[in-house]
């Protein structure tokens, strides 16, 4: 019966001791994969747990103090800041820092006040590189994103080492332009615009203007050919008709003489003709006309 009260009193007490670690309470202390703990007895750390699991030793109530820590990347939107890049100009730039605790001794000795007041010293730190950084960028590489702005999170690392801050990455968020920068920006894109589309449109004019001469010497060249062409097929149709005659003259003279004086007649006697010509005029040769015989 003692045995048995006794396993059931070093039950409890293991079942107490377990709830208590939830809280950080009891002899012991168990650190959460995503959490870091530091045990502190009077003040003075004795402990720094950065891995899951039990704390070896044992933690002595109300004399021993357990601090947690978050491992877990933490998001820092930074303030917007005006900042003058190459050329004069000036941005209003966003960005946004990721971080995490990498050493809770050396965070919890650089920031008491925890991760609050960890995220001013860093946001300063991070917004005076963001600002050499792009300071030394023209418009165009700021805008394309470019390589200097990869290091930013190497950078800032170097600098919050020894306050146990690791950064994971710095990145530009938005450029704006100033209220009033706006509008002399804007009007200087809308000339830049207009001088290309002047440029274009003379070059398209210019263009047409070939177009149109080289349309023309075509038209002409192939009007030119065509009718050089027809020259050719004309006086070989005309050759090829005098020969046609020619072989049909040839052939039956005086029936040919017969046809090409009734094709003349056809033309030259129409209605109401007067010829005043001899009788005998070889022009009537095929109309056998006979002189006129005096009235009586």
């Amino acid at each position: 019966m003692r045995f048995f009260f006794l396993l059931v009193v070093i039950g409890a007490i293991a079942v107490g001791s377990l709830w208590a670690a939830q809280f950080d309470q009891g002899f012991l202390v168990i650190n959460r994969e995503y959490q870091y703990r530091i045990i502190l007895r009077l003040g003075r750390p004795i402990a720094e747990m950065t891995e899951a699991g039990p704390y070896r030793g044992i933690r002595i109530p109300f004399i021993d103090e357990v601090q947690v820590f978050d491992k877990r990347l933490q998001y820092l939107n930074a303030a917007a800041n005006e900042i003058e890049i190459n050329n004069n100009e000036r941005l209003i730039v966003d960005y946004f820092i990721v971080w995490q605790i990498e050493s809770p001794l050396d965070f919890r000795r650089s920031f008491p006040g925890g991760i609050d007041s960890a995220g001013e010293l860093i946001q300063q730190r991070a917004g005076s590189l963001v600002g050499a950084a792009i300071g030394n960028l023209s418009m165009s590489e700021l805008l394309g994103r470019s390589q200097a702005l990869e290091s930013l999170a190497k950078d800032a690392t170097e600098q919050l080492q020894q306050e146990g801050v690791r950064v994971v990455d710095v990145r530009i968020n938005r450029t704006e332009l100033p209220l009033k920068s706006e509008n002399a920006t804007f009007e200087q894109m809308r000339e830049q615009r207009r001088a290309i589309s002047r440029e274009k449109r003379a070059i398209g004019e210019r263009e047409a203007r070939e177009v149109r001469a080289r349309a023309d010497r075509e038209a002409r060249e192939l009007l030119a050919s065509a009718r050089a062409d027809a020259e050719v097929l004309r006086g070989e149709g005309d050759a090829e008709s005098a020969r046609i005659y020619a072989a049909a003259y040839n052939k039956d003279v005086e029936f040919y003489a017969f046809v090409r004086s009734l094709e003349a007649y056809r033309k030259a006697l129409g209605n109401n003709t007067t010829l005043v010509v001899p009788s005998d005029h070889e022009f009537f040769r095929y109309l056998n006309l006979k002189p006129a015989q005096p009235a009586r």
